[in-house]
């Protein structure tokens, strides 16, 4: 467990030039048209300042008016949006769906709406759309032609819409993110989200991690997330989204299998693991609380280890090449509360 010299200067060249960025990756906004939030953007930039928040995804409902109010920034507000759907040739007890289209700016949306028909999408800063079922198929297409536009793709709030047994129906492909924390770290939806997002690692899918608060009335700083990156920029955070690296919550975890981070994959044998955690985001950070980080493996816990916020920590392993994937979390020792989720590194065996 113990890491040395070697281990810290590797994974800290590893994020060179990076710094941590907190925000949100799902809210909604009052930008007008179809938009059902409740405050204006003016209002976001000046909570998000006051929350100590680098960034927003405000990805409202059938509308693409929103990215080009001139209150938008690139780098704090991050575009895209989120229309909903049934799945309906899957059977369960209910087939609803969310989904979170995120990209850097306007006009991948509307190349992405304009290729499908489904959405009736009529075009231009005030063209409107509809919300289209899909069969799993084609829904499996509409996710790969956000991949290639450059976006990335979030399964959101998944237990609270769509109700159904079999983990595997919250699945649709490999690489591509599912909300976990939702609302906050203490909801009992985020409970219920985090035992699904083990259900499908455990039968072998490779999916992100992801919060988001859903804001709709106003900014909060109850579910963020952590993106080490070199700007604050859209492109920037997005391509780290697309890779996996990124953490699930308000505290920095890099972590890396050789050169490979958070996200990845590779063959185990014969590599070391380096995990550091240090950056902890205001609203979580006490200096009288333990805090601890926990190492995973699709067989249990690997290691444990309490340490100070103010100090934090580094661990490094050699991999074990049996394991399926690493991943790492962060909780709060006095609140008995899970902070932050690491993505898996896996382990192509």
């Amino acid at each position: 467990m113990h890491a040395t010299d070697k281990d810290i200067a590797h994974v800290a060249a590893l994020y060179e030039g990076r710094r941590a960025f907190f925000g949100e990756l799902h809210d909604h906004a009052a930008t007008g048209g179809t938009a059902d939030g409740k405050r204006n953007l003016d209002h976001w930039k000046g909570a998000m300042e006051a929350f100590g928040m680098d960034f927003a995804a405000i990805l409202d409902h059938k509308q693409v008016r929103h990215m080009y109010l001139p209150e938008w920034e690139d780098g704090v507000f991050i575009g895209g949006t989120e229309p909903g759907t049934g799945i309906i040739d899957i059977e369960c007890e209910k087939n609803s769906v969310h989904y979170n289209m995120i990209f850097p700016g306007p006009k991948s949306t509307e190349e992405l709406l304009h290729s499908f028909p489904e959405y009736q999408f009529e075009g231009g800063e005030e063209g409107h759309f509809i919300y289209p079922k899909f069969k799993r198929e084609r829904f499996i297409e509409l996710i790969e032609k956000v991949l290639s536009l450059g976006g990335f793709f979030v399964h959101p709030h998944p237990k609270q819409l769509m109700i159904s047994d079999n983990p595997l129906d919250y699945w649709f492909r490999d690489y591509t993110g599912i909300e976990v924390i939702y609302r906050s770290l203490e909801s009992k939806h985020t409970e219920n989200n985090y035992k699904l997002y083990c259900d499908i690692l455990a039968e072998g899918k490779r999916l992100y991690c992801c919060a988001g608060g859903d804001g709709h009335a106003c900014c909060s700083d109850r579910a963020l997330t952590t993106i080490y990156s070199a700007e604050r920029k859209n492109v920037a955070y997005i391509s780290h989204l697309r890779e996996g690296d990124f953490v699930c919550g308000p505290v920095g975890i890099k972590m890396c299998v050789g050169d490979t981070r958070m996200g990845g994959h590779l063959p185990f044998e014969g590599e070391r693991l380096v995990l550091s955690v240090s950056d902890f985001h205001k609203s979580v950070k006490n200096p009288e609380h333990s805090y601890r980080l926990d190492l995973i493996s699709d067989k249990g816990l690997v290691e444990s280890v309490e340490f100070s916020c103010e100090e934090g920590v580094t661990i490094a392993i050699d991999c074990d090449p049996s394991v399926s994937f690493y991943r790492a979390e962060v909780f709060d020792v006095n609140r008995d509360l899970r902070l932050a989720l690491g993505n898996p590194i896996w382990n192509d065996k």
